[in-house]
């Protein structure tokens, strides 16, 4: 050992009082084939403190120790007799257990390629021989601390993941079943379809059923500000309201202006949501419509159409207390069908980066052939917006499609609710899943 090794021993600065515990237990690999090296790396680093170390004298030692010790850093000689440094770091960044271990080389002889080299075979940083002491403590830490960061975001994420899917589970749960919405459509006469997907994980879209009598249902749709969390917590408010007042099922305009009173007083100033209520009347073949803010539905009168927006006014709920909102009454006789939807569907651009709005709907509606389902009405402008499994959706969007049409079309499909994964065959109803609601034929 030279004077310049002997050295080391006695130049390593003092540790530094701020590094944890959990630094100095860290798993620490040296691999080097030459013994003086080895004691010279093990001294520096137990005058610091560093208390659980091993040593591998080869590149074949070396990755079994990967296994086995299951190191937090690698002190890795690149010229090694068996295997090489920049075989040893492809080999662990090719393996998932592996791919993130800081890996620190040691080299007497650097230039720029060489370094490039080491960079792409996954070299965390690299330590110039002879070994400076206190740079190689320092280096050392600074790569356990990071290494510990990216461990503790990572276990957040994975965390905050499961809480989320959870939410979503729960969200997901406020929306009427599929064998719920099969049951009111078969009891009301007519055909349901439904598509509801959020931007993330979760959204401030929600839509619901509201049984009335034997001749009535309610259905609406709501869309709050925002997205995520705080924009989802508040559909979980706005559905218990609803359900609340169920003595108001039978009144839009006064369901919507007590819903809108209750609001204004729950939510932070900024956070609003645009809300539509209709009760259909499949007995006299209307629809009893308020709005605060939402998107104009469209109805196509009639097996033949045509299809239009009827207007709609009110201010969103929960900007201002004190106000009243007005109801319509819309003619809604056999054979006609009515499209309900937030307004992420006529603001999503297809692959041309164009808006289809919503004069666009009511063309790409009153197209339609008159004998689809539901479902496939909603596939189609699904498509026709460039909405795919796999778009990522630029906002929370929901669309409803009711119609009469059942009994007014010789040769309808039988309506259908499938679970299960397998696609469906020709003239089948497109199979759903309730946790990952897309389009669903009833």
């Amino acid at each position: 050992m030279n004077q310049e090794q002997v050295d080391a021993f006695s130049y390593v600065a003092a540790a530094d009082g701020a590094v944890s515990n959990s630094i100095r237990d860290a798993r620490i690999l040296i691999a080097d084939d030459d013994p003086l090296s080895r004691r010279l790396l093990v001294g520096i680093l137990q005058k610091q403190n560093f208390r659980n170390l091993k040593v591998a004298e080869g590149g074949k030692a070396t990755l079994e120790l990967f296994c086995s010790f299951q190191p937090d850093l690698v002190l890795l000689d690149m010229q090694m007799p068996d295997i090489g440094g920049l075989e040893i770091c492809k080999l662990a960044r090719a393996h998932p257990d592996t791919v993130d271990i800081p890996i620190l080389v040691q080299t007497a002889t650097v230039n720029r390629r060489e370094m490039g080299n080491l960079f792409t075979a996954g070299a965390s940083d690299f330590l110039s021989k002879p070994i400076n002491p206190s740079e190689l403590v320092a280096r050392v830490i600074v790569h356990l601390e990071r290494r510990e960061l990216l461990q503790e975001l990572r276990q957040y994420r994975e965390r905050t993941s499961l809480e989320l899917d959870s939410a979503r589970r729960m969200q997901l749960d406020l929306l009427p079943s599929p064998e719920a919405q099969l049951a009111l459509a078969s009891s009301a006469g007519l055909r349901l379809g439904s598509f509801s997907r959020s931007s993330s994980e979760i959204g401030g879209d929600l839509w619901g059923l509201l049984p009335i009598d034997e001749s009535r249902f309610g259905v609406f749709v709501a869309d709050f500000t925002g997205h995520g969390v705080r924009a989802a917590l508040n559909t979980f408010r706005l559905h218990a309201l609803i359900h609340e007042h169920r003595s108001l099922h039978r009144d839009p305009a006064r369901l919507l202006s007590v819903l809108n009173e209750r609001l204004t007083h729950l939510l932070p100033r900024g956070q609003f949501a645009t809300f539509l209520y209709a009760i259909v009347d499949h007995a006299a073949g209307t629809l009893l419509v308020a709005s605060a803010g939402s998107p104009p539905p469209i109805i196509t009168a009639g097996i033949e159409g045509p299809s239009h927006l009827f207007e709609t006014s009110g201010v969103p709920l929960g900007i201002a207390p004190g106000l009243q909102y007005e109801q319509q009454v819309h003619a809604f006789g056999p054979g006609s069908r009515l499209l309900l939807f937030s307004d992420g569907l006529p603001e999503f651009p297809n692959i041309s980066g164009e808006r289809i709005g919503e004069a666009g709907l009511v063309a790409a509606v009153d197209a339609v052939k008159p004998d689809l389902a539901p479902g496939d009405v909603i596939d189609g402008l699904c498509r026709l917006t460039g909405i795919a499994d796999a778009a990522i959706l630029p906002d929370d969007t929901t669309i409803i499609c009711i119609d009469r049409r059942g009994d007014q079309l010789p040769g309808t499909r039988k309506q259908c609710v499938l679970s299960g994964d397998r696609l469906p065959a020709a003239g089948e109803c497109h199979p759903i899943k309730q946790e990952e609601p897309g389009c669903l034929t009833n």
